[in-house]
């Protein structure tokens, strides 16, 4: 891998531990303008600034898990195991218009091996079939293949989907 690559990988990371710091800050400051006030719109408020936070930590983390596998596997698709979570992505080339039977085991395909050692590197086995442990990412890469964020989390000696049914669902309409 290049170091251009790498660094693109790098200014994603700084850029969404910016974005990360940028809303800490205005939280603070939404947090203290409605200190002590107990109505609905600063709950409301609030609750958005805690939801806009929480969406850029996981872009964050998304950007580490990214240079984490360029790193490892020279590219920016591939499956991450550490401490308990499985986290990564898979590039699959589903044709458009192709059934849900269809594209269920075209993922499945995909998915299965990759998880499955993933899953035994840890010493777990797989708890659902591999296509419930991914969700759609909007659009296509460069090569036209959809990307498939895959998460997952150790329970006992079960890997099971992080991944929840709305947001698996949210991208097929």
């Amino acid at each position: 891998m290049s170091s251009i690559d790498l660094s693109q990988y790098e200014a994603d990371i700084a850029a969404a531990e910016a974005e990360v710091t940028r809303i800490r800050e205005e939280n603070a400051q939404v947090a203290e303008e409605h200190r002590g006030d107990r109505s609905a719109d600063a709950h409301e408020v609030l609750r958005r600034g805690a939801a806009s936070l929480a969406a850029a930590r996981e872009r964050l983390e998304a950007a580490r898990v990214a240079l984490k596998l360029a790193l490892k596997t020279g590219s920016p698709h591939g499956l991450l195991a550490q401490e308990g979570v499985v986290s990564g992505s898979v590039a699959v080339a589903i044709p458009p218009g192709t059934p849900s039977g269809e594209r269920a085991r075209i993922v499945e395909a995909a998915v299965a091996a990759e998880l499955t050692g993933v899953a035994r590197e840890l010493g777990v086995v797989l708890a659902a079939p591999a296509d419930r442990y991914t969700r759609e990412r909007p659009g296509r890469d460069a090569e036209g293949r959809t990307i498939l964020d895959v998460a997952g989390h150790v329970e006992g000696d079960v890997l099971m989907p992080a991944v929840s049914r709305a947001a698996r669902n949210a991208r097929r309409g």
